[in-house]
């Protein structure tokens, strides 16, 4: 489990800027620049979809399964960081955030 923080302050799961889901996924492929992954769990808080984060406490320990093929972090579709960040605050689509925490095993 990774202990994870987010700024995407947009996004329903954001709860004092911890991910209230016990498990998020990372997408991006081949990344090879933090800009090129993305939190496929973020859904947009709207007016119509607001209270996702009243689902209890924040979750810092967390399952992430990793797609990004080119992270360091991954190991079999998992991510083994002891700690991540996932960033993009005024996110209003999943491909507006990143994995800050993403590390190109070509560096």
């Amino acid at each position: 489990m990774t202990n994870l923080d987010c700024t995407v302050l947009t996004c329903v799961y954001n709860k004092d800027r911890c991910c209230c889901k016990d498990n998020i996924k990372v997408e991006g492929g081949h990344a090879k620049h933090t800009r090129d992954t993305f939190c496929d769990s973020f859904r947009e808080r709207t007016d119509s979809f607001q209270n996702a984060a009243d689902c209890g406490c924040p979750a810092k320990p967390t399952e992430v399964q990793c797609q990004v093929t080119d992270c360091t972090f991954n190991q079999q579709c998992k991510c083994h960081a002891n700690h991540i960040s996932v960033a993009g605050s005024n996110a209003c689509e999943c491909k507006e955030t990143e994995c800050a925490s993403f590390r190109c095993k070509c560096d």
